[in-house]
C-alpha cells in the first residue's frame, strides 16, 4: 500500500515538473517563428539554440547527480527553479543572435536541475522501496505539460506579445516552482542515512559501483547508445512541430491543438498500459 506521505510528496513534486516542462521544453516551437522574423534568423540558426540547451543540460547532468547524491537535493532543485526563471526573464530581453543562444544555454543548464532526472533521483532516495509509484505520478502530470502550456503560452503571446508572455513563465518559476521545491525538499536524506535502509526480504543491497566500473561494462554503453538515439528523435518533434504545421497551411486552431494533444495522448497511452499489466 502506498503511504500517504508518498502520495502527498509525489503530487507536489509533480507540479513544478508540469510548469517547467511546459515553460521551457514546449514553448520553444512557439517562439521560433516570431524570433526568426524579428532577429532575421534562418531555421537552422534558430534550431541551434535548442540543441545548445540540450547540450547544456547534458553537460550539467553529472554534477547535478553528484550534488543530489550528497544530500543537496533541496538546494539543487530550488536554485534550479530560480535559475530557469532568470533565464526565461533574460530571454524576454533578447535582441541579437548571440543573446538568443545565451538565452537557451542558460535555462538548458537549469533543466538538468529541475526536470525528470533530478526528480526521479529525489524520490528514489527518499522512497527506495516504493519509488515506482512516485515516478508514475510525476510522469503523469509532467506528461500533460504540452496540453496545458502550448495553448496557454500561445494565448499569452496573442494577448501581450512573446516578450511579456515570457515574464509570466518566469513568474511561475519564481512564484510556484521555487517555493514548492524549497518547502517540499527539506530534511533530505544524507548518504549515511541511505546505508541504513533495510533491504526487502530475500534481497541484499549491492555495493555501489564506481563510474569507472560502469564504463567497462558493455550494457552501460548499449543503454547509453539507445538513450542518445531516442533523445535525438523525441526532442526534435515538439521543437519543430508548430513551425512545420504553420508552414503547411493549417488553421491556427489546429496548429495549436495537434501538438497540445501529444501530452494527453501520451498520458492516456501510459494509463492504458498500466491498466493492462
Amino acid at each position: 500500500m502506498t503511504s500517504p506521505r508518498l502520495g502527498h510528496f509525489s503530487f507536489w513534486l509533480s507540479l513544478p515538473q508540469l510548469i517547467t516542462w511546459g515553460s521551457v521544453f514546449y514553448t520553444f516551437s512557439l517562439l521560433m517563428t516570431p524570433l526568426e522574423a524579428e532577429l532575421g534568423m534562418s531555421r537552422a540558426q534558430s534550431s541551434l539554440a535548442f540543441s545548445l540547451a540540450l547540450l547544456a543540460e547534458g553537460a550539467m547532468a553529472y554534477a547535478v547527480g553528484r550534488w543530489i547524491d550528497a544530500g543537496h537535493e533541496r538546494r539543487v532543485m530550488a536554485l534550479g527553479s530560480l535559475w530557469v526563471g532568470l533565464g526565461l526573464w533574460g530571454h524576454s530581453e533578447v535582441r541579437s543572435l548571440a543573446g538568443f543562444y545565451a538565452a537557451w544555454i542558460w535555462p538548458g543548464m537549469g533543466m538538468a536541475a529541475t526536470l525528470y532526472t533530478p526528480a526521479f533521483a529525489v524520490v528514489t532516495r527518499r522512497f527506495p522501496m516504493d519509488f515506482r509509484r512516485a515516478i508514475i505520478t510525476i510522469t503523469f502530470l509532467g506528461g500533460l505539460a504540452s496540453t496545458v502550456f502550448i495553448p496557454l503560452f500561445s494565448w499569452c503571446m496573442a494577448q501581450w506579445g512573446w516578450r511579456q508572455a515570457l515574464w509570466l513563465l518566469a513568474a511561475l518559476q519564481w512564484g510556484v516552482c521555487w517555493p514548492l521545491h524549497h518547502w517540499l525538499l527539506k530534511d533530505a536524506p544524507q548518504p549515511g542515512d541511505l546505508s541504513r535502509i533495510a533491504p526487502l526480504p530475500n534481497t541484499a543491497l549491492a555495493p555501489p559501483r564506481t563510474l569507472q566500473a560502469h564504463l567497462r561494462n558493455s550494457p552501460f554503453w548499449l543503454l547509453a547508445l539507445f538513450m542518445v538515439l531516442m533523445m535525438a528523435v523525441t526532442p526534435a518533434l515538439p521543437a519543430h512541430m508548430i513551425a512545420l504545421l504553420q508552414e503547411s497551411g493549417l488553421s491556427p486552431l489546429w496548429v495549436i491543438a495537434i501538438p497540445a494533444a501529444i501530452g494527453a495522448l501520451w498520458v492516456a497511452q501510459n494509463q492504458a498500459l498500466k491498466a493492462g499489466t
